[in-house]
This record gives structure tokens, C-alpha cells and sequence, in this order.
């Protein structure tokens, strides 16, 4: 059982910049939006106690928010000196309240615009830090990484006790930092109430499935306690895990489950019942390891733009798969845009796949829009410790997992050192060697092969991983045994023949490299034909068309079909043979191979009837 004792100020979007004004019913307005702020700005260090009650901000200007400069919606457009390429890198606000009676005991509501970062204080404390590194900030510290799009102009939520105003007087103090000088634009705008909150802010969601445990993330608005209960029959959950420990990012274990088990749960603060207790909130664990039981895997690459598109693309598949289970899913990197932040996260990741994710386990690679590290692992449970088979990593930028007869690799080749004497590589070996299962299918984002929307033969592109996953990475899933990659970052869908030995340039693609020059299809010339054991071809997809389709030549000679179209990958494992389907966002399926054992050991568990 584990819980995450994680800050409990997290960020919770609303809609849109419009519903600014919006409030909740009963709430109690402490700080409007569009007030009178102080402001430094001239990129001068006022000092360490420039957040504190006393300290003397009269010869501070004031302006009316939203203030900010480069985005054409500002009230106040703050200066920032004759040369735009040596902007200050942070600004400074200040606002004083008058607190009426006692502090409340309902929370406070705090909306915030800020582009890039920010950092909070309520009476000289810290309250938040936003898109800003851990630890103690620097009189000119730059944000974590550039804020792009709605990111920079929605408000963002968070929620704290009710009981840190005093009473009387208070002062909200707030900096805002660039990514860096030659930044273009500057946006804050700030909202305090006191409200209800609501009782769930995000989730339930699943991780870490394996045929005896799973584990169980949501996120509350206040910190509580966490609590789970679960069973077999929706309507008698009788079993139960919790955690007295108040945190708003929970993340609980449930442990001693039946393998192959279709289980219904609810969430609960224990209290009160959040989410769950209903035949929709369920997920079936896995089969024991080595079974041959048939499953179903839905594989997304690049899907987060919160577009029509991505929606097209979730919805083909719910069409597709009506009825049917889908028992896991793999992300392929850049699953929020344009950074990966929090808000962008909740806007287009969580709400765009809520159902799924309350009844399938999700496993992620980190993609390079997923800039903000520590946000990203922070909402993900990954094994470190070898827990869902394969070797311990030590780390949740790569691990490894058994689902199946399947061994899955999940590799990071956005933040991790691609080089021959990496620990990554000498991990990947060592977990490769370890397996006995029919099948091994790695995933990560740069794909070592394509022509789409980047180029696998450009060392410039991507910093040279695209040609460092080929050069360094591939010989040793190859050597390893691998049968099957996904890949993202293109945005396109590619896939090659059965090849192998292929490690150069797209020119240096020769005969003897195409081990099976066929379609891959049964009622066309025929599956594709693996071993268990020695390498003998592996088949490379690039599915980065789940939110978008980005063209490029789409000519590398490893691929058998090469399509700008957008889409999603299901694959299905029936005991022997891994089917692939590319389906497009409009429901058809574009293209369908087949890999199958040349030779088929006895299953080390049978299949239920």
C-alpha cells in the first residue's frame, strides 16, 4: 500500500479565460480579478523580504490586471527598458486585503494567470510555486521552460485551508518568471475567494497492473485521507485499502488480487464516496505471467493537442472496440502539448480519456514535450524495483513489465543518455537476457527510422536521438530479441517490413536487411514469422498521428506502409500471434500485419476455457 505525501496545492484548470468572472455560488470574493497590483519591473532586486508585511513598496507603481506585455489583452502593459532581448527575467506584484471577521473555515480558492512560472506568498510564506525548480529561489530565477499557447492565458486553480488568512490585514505577494530575457510576452492576473470545493479534481486512474496488484490514483482539491474500496461484485465491494496520511495526490495499492479478475472499486476520503461503486469504475488484473490468455492493447503516440483530431482518433477507437475489453494502454511520449505542464495535462490528457482511464491500466514514455520532468513523474507510477516482472531499473524513466506472454520495455530517449556505456543501455541488455517470454515489444518516443514529420537521417534533428536510438539502441534490442517497436515524434504512421541490421543511414538500406519483404498479412503473403529465442527480425512502427498528422516524405525504404494520416494502434495477442491494426480517425483500418511464432512452445499456463 502507498500513498504520496505530495504538496497539496496542485493546479486545477478551468475552461477558459472568459469564465474569469465566474463564481461559485455562496463564494465570498477576497481578491477580484482585475485589481490594483504593485509592481517592480524594472529588473532591480528589491531583497529577500520584499514578501514581507513591512517591507516599504511606496514607491512601487501600481496597475490594474491583467498586466503583462506581448499578448494585445492587457490592461496594464508593463515596461520592460529599451532592448527586448534583455528583459527582466522576474516581475514582481504586490496586494494588501482587509480580511473582515475571522479566517473562514471554508477553503480558499486562488486562480492565477502567469506566463512562464510563478510563486505565491500569503503573509511572507510561500503558498505555490508554478513552472519553477524546487528549492530556493534565485533574485533572478528563470522558469523551468517556456509556457505556450492557452497555457499562458487560461487561469489556473488551486486550493488551500480556509484558516492561513488572518484576520485583518493580509498581503498577497506574487513573482513571475520568464523562461528568459529575450522572452516575448508576460501575463499575471490573480483571484482569491473563499468557496466549496469540489470533491474530486482528477481521476480515479489505474498504473502499475500486475496479476496480483494495482495501483489507484485521483487527486482532491484539500488534503485527506485515502481510502479504496473494491471486490468483485459492484455491489458488495467488500474488501478495502486506505491510507490515514492526508495528501491531495493519492496513489494507493491494492494488493492480493486474483490474477485474470475483474474487480469494481470506489475512492473515497473516508468520508464520503468520491467516485466509484458502479459497474463502470473497474479494471481486470492481468493473466499470470507466461499465459497465453488473449488481451487487447490500445497504443497512442503524440495524442495530447486537445483538438478535434485527438478527439476523432479517441472516438474511432470506442467504436471500434465497443464490447470489447481493452486490458492496457501504451503512451508514446508528448501525451500533453506544448510543454507538459500540469494544466495542459488536465486539459488534454485526463478529461479527453477520463472513461479509459478509470478502467485500464496506463504506461507511459516520456516524449520532448513533456519538458516539466518533475510534473510528469510526479502523475505517473512506474515500476523501479522490477515489481511487474523484468529487471529493476532503479528509476520510472525505463522499466519493464510482463503482461502475458508478453515482456514490455519502455526505454526514455528524451532524457536519458543514449550512449553505448549508458545505464540505460546496460539495463536494456541485462532485462532482455532476463525474459523467457514468446513475445518482447519495446516502446519510446524518437523513432530510429523515418521520413515523416522528422527525419531519422538528420543527426541535427532532435538533437541526434532519432540517430542515436538507431546507432546505439536498436543493436541491442536486437540482440536482445525484440519483435516489435512503437515509436512517436513523427507525425505520421509508419511501419517497416520484418528487417533487421539496419543501423545507418536510410541510403544504406540494403537486401540482405529485409528479412521478410512480404505484407505481413495472413490472406496476403502470409504473417510474419518469429522465434521465441534468437533474433531473427523485428518490425519498427512510428505511430505519432494521435493528435496530429504532419506529412513528410514518407519514403524510407525499411517501411511497408508509410500514411499522414492520423490514427491510433490496437494490438491484440492471441496466444501465438500479435495482430496489429493502424485505425484512422474515421474507423478504418489502414493497415494490419501479423506476427507469429515459427515454433510454438507449450504454454506455461493454459488458457481458461
Amino acid at each position: 500500500m502507498l500513498a504520496l505525501a505530495l504538496p497539496w496545492i496542485l493546479a486545477w484548470p478551468l475552461a477558459a479565460q472568459e469564465n474569469a468572472a465566474a463564481v461559485p455560488a455562496e463564494a465570498e470574493v477576497l481578491v477580484a480579478a482585475a485589481s490594483d497590483w504593485q509592481y517592480l519591473a524594472d529588473g532591480s532586486d528589491p531583497g529577500p523580504d520584499w514578501t514581507a508585511p513591512w517591507f516599504d513598496a511606496s514607491a512601487w507603481p501600481t496597475g490594474t490586471g491583467q498586466l503583462g506585455y506581448g499578448n494585445g489583452d492587457e490592461t496594464t502593459v508593463l515596461p520592460f527598458g529599451p532592448d527586448s532581448q534583455r528583459k527582466p527575467v522576474v516581475v514582481r506584484f504586490r496586494h494588501s486585503f482587509d480580511l473582515k471577521g475571522a479566517p473562514g473555515v471554508r477553503p480558499l480558492r486562488l486562480r492565477l494567470i502567469r506566463d512562464d512560472g510563478a510563486a505565491v506568498f500569503l503573509n511572507g510564506e510561500e503558498l505555490l510555486r508554478d513552472n519553477l525548480p524546487q528549492g530556493g529561489l534565485t533574485a533572478n530565477q528563470a522558469a523551468v521552460t517556456a509556457i505556450w499557447g492557452i497555457d499562458e492565458q487560461e487561469w489556473h486553480e488551486y486550493w488551500f485551508p480556509g484558516d492561513l488568512l488572518r484576520p485583518g490585514h493580509n498581503l498577497l505577494c506574487v513573482s513571475v518568471h520568464q523562461v528568459g530575457p529575450a522572452s516575448t510576452d508576460l501575463s499575471f492576473d490573480l483571484e482569491l475567494m473563499s468557496a466549496d470545493p469540489p470533491p474530486l479534481l482528477r481521476g480515479p486512474y489505474l498504473q502499475l497492473g500486475t496479476p496480483e496488484s494495482v495501483v489507484v490514483r485521483w487527486r482532491t482539491p484539500l488534503a485527506t485521507p485515502s481510502v479504496v474500496r473494491f471486490g468483485t461484485d459492484p455491489e458488495r465491494l467488500s474488501h478495502q485499502a486506505e491510507d490515514p496520511g492526508a495528501v491531495t495526490e493519492h496513489a494507493l495499492q491494492l494488493s492480493d488480487l486474483q490474477p485474470d479478475t475483474t474487480y469494481y472499486y470506489s475512492i473515497s476520503d473516508g468520508r464520503r464516496v468520491l467516485a466509484g461503486g458502479d459497474p463502470q469504475h473497474f479494471f481486470r488484473t492481468p493473466p499470470l505471467v507466461g499465459s497465453r490468455q488473449p488481451f487487447r492493447a490500445w497504443i497512442l503516440g503524440d495524442p495530447g493537442t486537445g483538438n478535434a483530431v485527438q478527439a476523432a482518433v479517441r472516438d474511432a477507437y470506442a467504436g471500434y472496440s465497443a464490447g470489447l475489453p481493452t486490458h492496457l494502454w501504451l503512451l508514446l511520449g508528448d501525451n500533453a502539448y506544448m510543454s507538459g505542464t500540469d494544466r495542459e495535462y488536465q486539459r488534454a490528457f485526463y478529461e479527453v480519456y477520463q472513461d479509459m482511464l478509470r478502467r485500464s491500466v496506463v504506461w507511459s514514455t516520456r516524449g520532448n514535450h513533456e519538458a516539466i520532468a518533475d510534473v510528469y513523474y510526479r502523475m505517473f507510477t512506474f515500476p523501479t524495483a522490477g515489481e511487474a516482472g523484468g529487471v529493476a531499473s532503479g528509476t520510472e524513466a525505463y522499466y519493464s513489465f510482463d503482461w502475458g506472454n508478453v515482456h514490455f520495455v519502455c526505454l526514455d530517449s528524451t532524457g536519458t543518455s543514449l550512449e553505448l556505456d549508458s545505464p540505460m543501455l546496460s539495463w536494456l541488455a541485462a532485462d532482455l537476457a532476463s525474459t523467457d517470454q514468446d513475445f518482447r515489444v519495446a516502446f519510446w518516443h524518437h523513432p530510429p527510422y523515418s521520413k515523416g514529420s522528422h527525419d531519422s537521417d538528420n543527426p541535427a534533428d532532435s538533437a541526434g536521438r532519432l540517430t542515436k536510438m538507431r546507432e546505439n539502441v536498436v543493436p541491442v534490442l536486437e540482440a536482445g530479441g525484440v519483435d516489435l517497436t512503437f515509436t512517436g515524434h513523427s507525425h505520421s504512421y509508419e511501419r517497416s517490413y520484418l528487417i533487421g541490421g539496419h543501423f545507418g543511414l536510410s541510403s544504406t538500406f540494403s537486401p540482405e536487411m529485409l528479412l521478410d519483404g512480404g505484407d505481413g498479412n495472413p490472406a496476403g503473403d502470409g504473417a510474419y514469422a518469429v522465434s521465441s529465442r534468437p533474433h531473427d527480425g523485428a518490425v519498427y512502427c512510428v505511430a505519432g498521428s494521435s493528435g496530429q498528422a504532419s506529412g513528410g516524405s514518407l519514403d524510407h525504404p525499411a517501411m511497408f506502409r508509410s500514411l499522414n494520416r492520423a490514427g491510433s494502434v490496437v494490438l491484440d495477442v492471441h496466444g501465438a500471434r500479435l495482430e496489429v491494426n493502424f485505425l484512422a480517425s474515421d474507423g478504418t483500418v489502414l493497415d494490419y500485419f501479423v506476427l507469429e511464432l515459427a515454433a510454438t512452445p507449450e504454454p506455461i499456463h493454459a488458457a481458461d476455457d
